[in-house]
């Protein structure tokens, strides 16, 4: 008996190490690959749908799918009508486990091949980099999946020689409820219900369960996937807090109405499958996993919007209006995290470029915006911890230089609001008249970049704040020469000549901090726009 345990959790554990091991490498191999196509495919609910269920089906992850989707509705990628879908089909794609492990891992010996791919697998993540270690880290995983499976259907044979199905609840009503507890428990436990699913599934095959008995355990397995978003929710951000309730009431609504008319439902289930010629007891229950989530989609889909409204209505938006969308929850997800903090840096920024656009126009002083710039600068550095839990490599593809220009945007703006600080050297510009012009004519240009940060027009004007930044260092440079001039031949008293100088200094500051900002922030146009020789000048 001792051995039979043993070999059954080592199966189960085999199992769930393929599945991190594959989930961890196909989000490596194509994470922003699939962040891309899930944003470009994510048009409404029914392509959420589809989204979810193909991303899900192929990271293997529905925890993996539903912790990007909050990153894309956080950065304000996608809409949250958009989430609801992808949620739907992200708990339909992870019913795909349980048809290949019934269609191949029970028909075929393919002992001989998955040991290979777990030793070639083990062998590229050990000596390579990059790519190779991730698609090491899928073979190696995909292994596994049927080592733990072979395992696992040894240890159950050796159950079903031991145990008599009919000692195990039956399937009358409270029978049934047992065994939905037991299928909730078995996910709860095992933090996977695809681990849950092939144990029963392996059972099934084995004769150590009938299908009536499986039929009710996924049903709590499907319930059961709640609990871990239960715990995600606990303290998370409200677009995480939505999404969790999003899966858990779609799971318990569909358990619980499949649940009802359980023993006409798996009737229709076992129709279809003899029609199509299928009698295999683990693809009926398969088709019968599947079929629970079709049925969940069907009923609750025409409910999208109002069931939008309730969710967003039961958990309202709160805390900062400059950060609420930064989740730590996504920050192991790097494409998500870093696309996310962009946005809410583009927020900040617009903030601080209207606070000084207000300023320059005389529309307000600095006592007028001083709130909103230490609302930013508090920003700001909520970011920055934000992304210090944010990791990339240099060969991520272009990954890691956005992390760069992200952390390069959020220092330019901190000295930006550090420079409109500096009170004294703005009241020299406005009350010298040639400074004042200065400023009037080039600094006029900012409104431009404050209808790009709220989103007025598409693209970032890169080369008007460029050519503001260079035209005032280049004013700075002649006036130094020619103040330091009137200084030596007693036109100008030392002490005017360099309140001037350091007024121009700061102007030269402001544009560019304001351009520097706007150059990282712009991911479109940033790699086009070459960054002139001398642009990191000393100010």
């Amino acid at each position: 008996m001792v051995i039979m345990i043993a070999t059954i959790l080592g199966g189960i554990g085999i199992f769930l190490i393929g599945i991190i091991l594959m989930t961890e490498g196909l989000k490596s191999l194509g994470g922003d690959t699939l962040r891309r196509l899930l944003v470009r495919f994510t048009g409404g609910a029914v392509s959420g749908i589809a989204s979810g269920f193909v991303l899900t089906s192929l990271v293997q992850s529905s925890n993996a799918t539903i912790l990007a989707t909050i990153g894309f509705v956080s950065a304000g990628l996608i809409g949250f009508n958009q989430v609801i879908g992808i949620i739907f089909g992200a708990n339909l794609g992870t019913t795909t486990v349980g048809w290949l492990i019934s269609l191949l891992g029970f028909k075929l010996n393919i002992g001989l091949l998955a040991m290979p791919l777990v030793g070639i697998g083990a062998l590229l993540m050990l000596l390579s980099r990059g790519k190779r270690t991730s698609s090491g880290m899928v073979m190696a995983g995909f292994g596994m999946l049927f080592v733990g499976i072979a395992t696992l259907q040894g240890g159950m044979q050796h159950l079903a020689a031991r145990v008599d199905v009919a000692s195990f609840p039956g399937t009358d009503l409270f029978g049934r409820l047992i065994l939905i507890l037991i299928g909730a428990a078995m996910t709860l436990i095992m933090q996977s219900s695809s681990a849950a699913l092939v144990t029963t599934l392996a059972a099934l095959h084995s004769s150590a369960i009938s299908l009536e008995q499986g039929a009710a355990l996924v049903i709590g397995q499907s319930i059961g996937k709640t609990s871990t978003a239960i715990m995600a929710a606990i303290g998370a951000s409200v677009q995480a807090k939505r999404a969790a309730l999003v899966h858990i009431l779609f799971n318990l609504v569909t358990g619980g109405m499949v649940c009802a008319i359980f023993t006409q439902f798996l009737g229709v289930v076992r129709f279809f499958c003899a029609a199509a010629g299928v009698h295999e007891p683990t693809i009926v229950l398969s088709a019968h996993y599947t079929a629970i989530y079709l049925f969940g989609i069907i009923v609750l889909y025409p409910l999208i919007t109002p069931l939008t409204r309730l969710i967003e209505r039961a958990i309202p938006e709160n805390g900062s209006r400059l950060t609420k969308n930064l989740d730590t929850s996504v920050t192991n997800v790097p494409p998500v995290a870093i696309e996310t903090a962009r946005r809410t840096v583009i927020g900040i920024a617009a903030v601080i470029m209207e606070s000084l656009r207000r300023i320059l126009n005389a529309q307000a002083s600095f006592r007028d915006v001083a709130d909103d710039f230490d609302e930013a600068c508090m920003a700001l550095g909520e970011t920055s911890r934000f992304l210090s839990h944010v990791r990339s490599q240099p060969d991520s593809s272009g990954l890691h230089g956005l992390h760069l220009s992200v952390l390069h945007s959020i220092d330019h703006l901190e000295r930006l609001v550090e420079t409109c600080r500096q009170v004294d050297e703005m009241d020299e510009v406005a009350h010298h008249e040639e400074l004042r012009l200065i400023a009037i004519e080039q600094l006029s240009r900012i409104d431009m970049v404050v209808r790009w940060l709220q989103g007025h027009t598409d693209k970032a004007p890169l080369r008007v704040v460029e050519a503001m930044s260079q035209s005032i260092a280049g004013i700075r440079r002649v006036q130094r020469v020619d103040l330091l001039a009137s200084t030596a031949r007693g036109e100008l008293e030392p002490e005017d000549a360099m309140s001037r100088l350091e007024a121009m200094r700061w102007l030269d500051r402001l544009a560019y901090h304001v351009w520097r900002a706007i150059y990282h922030l712009s991911k479109e146009l940033r790699d086009q726009v070459p960054v002139p020789p001398g642009t990191s000048r000393p100010l």
